[in-house]
């Protein structure tokens, strides 16, 4: 093990603990805003969780399960955040968490097959089952979240919310495509892309940071609390 594996993961943790400390004292805690919280919360815990498996060689089937049920929740949390923000928010919507839910409980009883095969200083490589299937279902509540709010972009007239959808959607764009690219031209992270993502993800927190900081507007409806 290389002494600074996982050393960048904690560099970026620690950056979204700031984030989530910033955000608990001082931003206004409407519904939109708690939602985009556990957004932040789930991509510090997944860079702190990298840090204990590659720096403190925590390589427990445990330990990587549990950094699995971290990221497997931020796609459905992320999509779930952008529909409260664009008002399109049902009772039904609930079910986006289904395939994430579904994998969660599926790699609980197939524990035995997850693995860490590669540490490095910037991405870790997860072995498990169900690949193709997850990475489906992992990416589409991703891609959702930009098409909803590039919509909301154009179609929105007021300009502070147009502002503010302006920063989810680049922040969630700017995730996306670098780790697409490096994986589709660097083959090497083919097999890393979750953990490059969730690098990339330090991006999408912070422009979530500003949106949060900035949301004051948004009231929470107790109907979806």
């Amino acid at each position: 093990m290389n002494s600074f594996d996982g050393i960048i993961s904690l560099l970026i943790a620690c950056l979204e603990l700031g984030y989530i400390v910033n955000i608990l004292i001082f931003a206004e805690k409407n519904f939109v805003n708690k939602l985009i919280l556990g957004t932040i919360i789930l991509l510090f815990g997944y860079q702190f969780f990298e840090f204990l498996i590659c720096f403190a060689g925590l390589k427990s089937q445990y330990v990587v399960y549990i950094a699995f049920l971290d990221i497997t929740l931020l796609p459905p949390l992320g999509l779930y955040s952008v529909l409260a923000f664009s008002g399109k928010l049902g009772r039904h919507h609930k079910l986006i968490f289904i395939p994430a839910l579904f994998f969660i409980v599926y790699y609980f009883f197939t524990i035995d097959q997850i693995a860490v095969t590669k540490c490095s200083v910037l991405y870790v490589v997860y072995s498990y089952p169900l690949g193709h299937l997850y990475a489906t279902f992992y990416y589409l509540p991703i891609i959702g979240s930009i098409l909803i709010l590039n919509k909301k972009w154009g179609a929105e007239l007021d300009v502070k919310k147009k502002a503010q959808t302006r920063l989810l959607f680049f922040g969630y764009l700017f995730t996306l495509l670098p780790s697409m690219v490096i994986a589709l031209f660097v083959p090497l992270f083919v097999t890393a892309v979750e953990s490059l993502l969730c690098k990339m993800g330090f991006i999408l927190a912070t422009f979530s940071f500003i949106f949060v900081m900035k949301n004051k507007n948004i009231k929470a409806k107790d109907k979806h609390e």
